[in-house]
């Protein structure tokens, strides 16, 4: 998400041209594979399932727009007002169809060359249609609402850029609020969306519909502190007994902790960690055996209250007090938090091809390294257009995108442990359509170089024998002298 100062003219909305025929059409096949997904899927639930949908017997309250509830209200409303995991999924798979539909428009509103309008839609086409990306949309989980919201907050904000829609606005305001109570990893984007529209604000024209805009997502922040530690605190009703945070420390605990000599040594001896032998002999063994380890951890009453200071801040001060290995644990979890889930939650459909797959989502461990290759390319390119020219804002996009999707997934290695695909998935997804608008940008940039070359070459002068001296100019041949005659 761009700043303010390298934002594209405003556009007024025009008529339909012949040129905008191959995004009819490639939104057309979009709704054709999303039609048939619709047609074939599978709902997927799982344990978490039950603390966003209601089941039978159930004995807790899920939705609460106080926080008291194991989750924040996002995905607990839709399934309330849906009424069933079908109708659920159902309403999931809308939003997303819509979000990516309006994402693909708005690529192709931004860019102004064929060769970068193509690039754009039909690789936003394909990674929708990805197997880590669509089957989340039959999941009963917060993943598939996180990911469209997100996607629907970038195409908003793209369409108001361009055109300065107040209906668009409005509409990205609204699903920043509904995407801020989804997961509470989004907040790093949310704040990057807030920074943007607080520098339209301050520094360009259309200033009161931006203040308004900046004025509710703080109103929607607030309100967001404000449920945090009652919803953290609610989780123990839904999960035995134990806090969202010390859930998520225990995961990390078992997983990356006493799990690890090096790291369990470190614990000890620089953070005070007690010693917990039996919580230690499960962490020695591979099985997942997180029961057993809860109830061990709970046998350890010194393990326990150093859990209950620190949970929160450990992690910080290891990486401060051990770099270099934070560093190269970092290094090894980065690949599988933004290498995508592959389909291994809910089923992929079929009679959809598993190439879009292989495209976006090849081996984890080439991520980093395409990642970097890409953005090195995009900003030579960019140097060599003095910065992007005509494609400034969607180079921006992109590069802020990349580097939220970096810096988050990279914050993200401190809390989270086990399921990491799953739990990185949000920051995999945006991560690539960060890199698609690169891209594009990449390619608008050296076509509309290219293109400008060879209109200052036709303008200049042909070389051309030099024209005659003027007529004035020209000595005129005199008759030769002639003696005169002598008698």
């Amino acid at each position: 998400m761009p700043s303010a100062a390298v934002d594209p003219p405003p556009e007024s909305p025009r008529r339909w041209h012949p040129r905008h025929l191959p995004l009819a059409v490639l939104l057309a096949v979009y709704l054709a594979a999303r039609l048939l997904i619709l047609a074939r899927f599978t709902v997927y639930t799982s344990v978490d399932s039950t603390s966003y949908a209601d089941r039978p017997g159930n004995t807790i309250d899920l939705l609460s727009f106080t926080g008291h509830a194991p989750r924040p209200w996002g995905v607990p409303l839709l399934y309330a007002l849906a009424g069933s995991d079908r109708a659920g999924t159902t309403v999931q798979w809308g939003i997303s169809t819509l979000a990516w539909s309006l994402l693909i428009a708005a690529a192709w509103l931004l860019l102004r060359t064929l060769p970068a309008r193509l690039a754009a839609a039909a690789a936003l086409v394909g990674l929708a249609l990805t197997r880590s990306v669509y089957p989340w949309d039959h999941a009963v989980l917060s993943e598939s609402l996180s990911i469209s919201l997100g996607v629907a907050a970038l195409a908003l904000l793209a369409i108001w850029v361009r055109t300065r829609s107040r209906v668009a606005l409005g509409a990205l305001v609204l699903a920043t609020l509904w995407w801020l109570f989804t997961r509470q990893d989004v907040l790093p984007y949310v704040l990057l969306l807030l920074v943007v529209l607080a520098g339209y604000a301050l520094l360009r024209q259309y200033r009161r519909a931006a203040l308004v805009a900046v004025a509710v997502l703080l109103g929607g922040l607030a309100w967001n502190a404000t449920t945090v530690g009652a919803t953290d605190d609610s989780y123990r009703a839904w999960y035995s007994g134990l806090s969202l945070s010390e859930a998520t420390f225990l995961y990390r605990l078992r997983f990356q902790i006493l799990n690890d000599p090096q790291v369990a040594r470190a614990y000890r001896q620089d953070l005070g960690m007690p010693r917990c032998a039996p919580a230690e002999r499960i962490a020695a063994g591979t099985p997942w055996q997180m029961t057993e380890f809860i109830a061990a951890w709970r046998g350890c009453p010194d393990l326990v209250d150093w859990t209950d200071r620190g949970k929160g801040t450990v992690a910080y001060r290891y990486a401060l007090a051990h770099p270099r290995h934070a560093a190269a644990t970092t290094g090894e979890v980065l690949p599988a938090l933004l290498g995508g889930t592959t389909g291994r939650y809910a089923k992929p459909v079929a009679a959809l091809p598993a190439l879009p797959e292989r495209v976006f989502f090849p081996d984890p461990d080439r991520v980093l390294p395409v990642t970097g290759l890409i953005v090195v390319l995009a900003a030579a390119v960019g140097a060599l257009t003095r910065g992007f020219r005509r494609a400034r804002w969607t180079a921006a996009a992109g590069g802020l995108l990349v580097a939220a999707s970096t810096a988050s997934a990279v914050a993200g290695t401190l809390f989270t442990a086990g399921e990491y695909a799953r739990f990185g998935i949000q920051e995999a997804v945006l991560l690539r359509v960060g890199l698609i608008l690169l891209v594009a940008a990449t390619i608008e940039a050296a076509v509309t170089a290219v293109g400008q070359r060879r209109a200052t070459a036709h303008r200049e002068p042909t070389a051309t024998t030099p024209d005659p001296p003027a007529e004035e100019d020209t000595p005129t041949a005199q008759p030769p002298a002639v003696a005169p005659a002598h008698p």
